[in-house]
């Protein structure tokens, strides 16, 4: 995908009639990150101070993952906007042309939704690669430049939250069950934005088979670096071109489709990750259903629905669609690992976001209460189990209690009497009568 340099423009505005300096407007606050390779330009110092925190961490993962050297020459900037055009996307990364001809990398947030959502972490990703790719060859403004391909950007994605969350190994063994494996000039043209969540789910586990697939070819990571180094040289939908900075795949191209096959395998078989229990997963699907929209989107006043219930508000709103993509997406993230008694109650939820994301209108609201009766009558039950296991464990003796030891104590004496008739039986004792 191609995309336009930028030049940043000045702050300095010429009024026409007396050419009368303006003076700029005050400063947006700003923060810097650990690294100071991340300026966040926000009015919230905590919002900042999070985004900051958040950057550096999905940088370390790159870092590690790729075995890069942090060696950054370009400035990567998040600024979160007030408002949006109805026709720019919610976010937006691209490369600018600063004072000096320096370059630099920027995240436009229009919408705040996009914070907490997975488009943030893919976004800084990408960002990565672009300064990665262009810091040894800035373009100018004017010139067109090459975004990082889609699948190297989720399959980075799919790869850091498979190693802390786990994967949803059932979507592998379907994926390796297929009769032919995937083709590789048709996946490198795929638009994974355009998809729903259970497509983009499969699109994300392909990914992941094609990113560790050439990670495990000889001197994986070194030749991936080359690719992503020769990114503003190449189209990243040429397969033939992403084969040719492989030399062990130039030379066999068949070896990918066994390599990738066996990626999918590996990912299906992996189980190392152990399910949540029910109060992890309550609390999980609560954070996720974190949800407030009002009653009405024409008439605000009326007020405002909460919590599962605001699936069916959040639907008819302009960013409902967006919101509810990514629900699904991370319902089905949960579904993984939540508990066995709770993984049908997300299930449902996840189909009545994905219903509404592709028909707003439709009315789940009796399908949604319905489950939300299923789930807080299965947390009850499982709470009342817990309970009486804790009850149980706390009252049961693993040792005894030494309560009765003096009784046994007593039982354990002997007492002679002297009385001629116990003289007599102790004398026929004696004798063994």
């Amino acid at each position: 995908m191609r995309r336009m340099l930028l030049l940043a423009g000045s702050m300095w505005t010429l009024v026409a009639m007396g050419q009368t300096k303006v003076e700029p407007p005050a400063p947006l606050q700003r923060s810097i990150s650990s690294s100071q390779q991340f300026v966040i330009y926000h009015s919230d110092r905590a919002l900042r101070s999070r985004l900051a925190r958040k950057a550096e961490d999905l940088k370390e993962q790159w870092l590690r993952r790729l075995r890069f050297a942090d060696e950054w020459k370009s400035p990567i900037i998040i600024q979160v906007l007030p408002l949006r055009r109805p026709d720019s996307p919610r976010i937006r990364t691209g490369l600018y042309e600063s004072d000096g001809g320096a370059l630099k990398v920027q995240i436009d947030v229009f919408e705040a939704a996009s914070l907490k959502s997975t488009d943030l972490d893919m976004e800084v990703y990408r960002a990565l690669f672009l300064e990665y790719a262009y810091r040894n060859l800035p373009p100018k403004a004017g010139k067109s430049f090459h975004q990082p391909p889609a699948w190297l950007i989720e399959g980075l994605y799919e790869d850091a939250i498979a190693r802390e969350e786990g994967v949803a190994t059932g979507l592998y063994e379907q994926l390796i069950k297929e009769e032919s494996p995937p083709k590789l000039e048709a996946f490198l043209k795929e638009r994974p934005e355009m998809l729903d969540a259970t497509s983009r789910a499969i699109y994300r586990a392909r990914a992941l088979g094609l990113f560790r697939a050439l990670l495990r070819t000889p001197d994986g990571a070194k030749h991936l670096a080359d690719y992503c180094s020769s990114l503003p040289s190449l189209n990243p939908a040429d397969g033939a071109k992403l084969l040719e900075c492989f030399p062990t795949l130039s030379e066999q191209p068949a070896t990918l489709s066994k390599l990738w096959t066996l990626s999918l395998a590996d990912a299906s078989a992996s189980n190392r990750v152990m399910p949540l229990s029910v109060s992890e997963t309550q609390k999980r699907l609560s954070l996720i259903l974190e949800i407030t929209a009002p009653m009405d989107p024409r008439k605000p006043q009326t007020g405002v629905v909460t919590g599962p219930e605001g699936l069916q508000a959040v639907a008819r709103t302009s960013a409902g669609r967006y919101v509810l993509r990514q629900k699904a997406e991370d319902l089905m993230r949960l579904e993984v690992r939540a508990h066995l008694l709770l993984r049908p109650i997300v299930e449902e939820y996840r189909m009545i976001a994905g219903q509404l994301a592709a028909k707003p209108r439709k009315n789940l609201g009796t399908r949604i209460r319905k489950n939300m009766q299923l789930q807080q009558a299965v947390v009850t039950r499982a709470d009342e189990m817990e309970d009486y296991l804790n009850w149980f464990e706390a009252t049961r003796l693993d040792t005894p209690s030494r309560e009765f030891d003096s009784s046994s104590e007593i039982s354990s004496l002997s007492f002679r009497r002297s009385d001629a008739v116990s003289r007599y039986l102790d004398d026929v004792e004696a004798r063994g009568w």
